[in-house]
């Protein structure tokens, strides 16, 4: 897609806050509810044109060698899992020259197969959030709304994924090497 006067940069994004959510222990069950991780973005438009973007979670990648969490608000790289069923994500959209804000909840943990496990043998990490020193959002958006694509496809990506013109991408440290609790 070729975009009229839009830039890849039209749309901006900044990871306002970051604020742990602790999980509890429901008094009647005893079973223990995990803890989550609420980032509060800021995006503006900078067109001259509305533009759409994805509001929901579709990844969360967290790398523990680098310590860095990428919570995805896009399909790319995502891959399509034959037999599988598709959800599409939620579309927004932005008015130009206004700003928006989403709120995203992520697990406060990432659990993932483990690549030491003994052949043959499935085994599990888990990566408690907190020791993350970085935390990174990316929403995918376009200029144009989303529809089911009906042409024959050559493409083998998911259909979000061959919409999404670019990608706004925001930064943000966390305090203490991992997230801490404001006083």
């Amino acid at each position: 897609m070729k975009g009229r006067d839009t830039k890849p940069d039209d749309l901006k994004a900044s990871i306002e806050a970051v604020e742990p959510r602790p999980g509890y222990t429901d008094e009647k069950t005893g079973k223990k509810t995990p803890g989550e991780l609420e980032l509060v973005v800021r995006m503006k438009n900078d067109a001259d044109r509305a533009l759409h973007y994805i509001s929901d979670v579709r990844a969360t990648r967290y790398d523990p060698n680098t310590k860095i969490l990428t919570v995805a608000l896009s399909d790319e790289g995502r891959e399509v899992i034959p037999g599988a069923i598709m959800k599409l994500p939620v579309f927004r959209r932005i008015d130009p020259g206004s700003t928006a804000e989403i709120h995203i909840t992520v697990p406060d943990r990432i659990i993932k197969l483990s690549r030491n496990a003994p052949p043959g043998e499935i085994a599990f990490e888990t990566h408690p959030l907190s020791e993350a020193r970085e935390v990174v959002v990316e929403i995918a958006w376009a200029e144009v709304p989303y529809y089911k694509d009906t042409r024959g496809k050559d493409d083998n990506r998911l259909p979000a994924a061959r919409w999404e013109q670019h990608k706004a991408r925001s930064t943000k440290p966390m305090r203490g090497g991992g997230r801490t609790p404001k006083k």
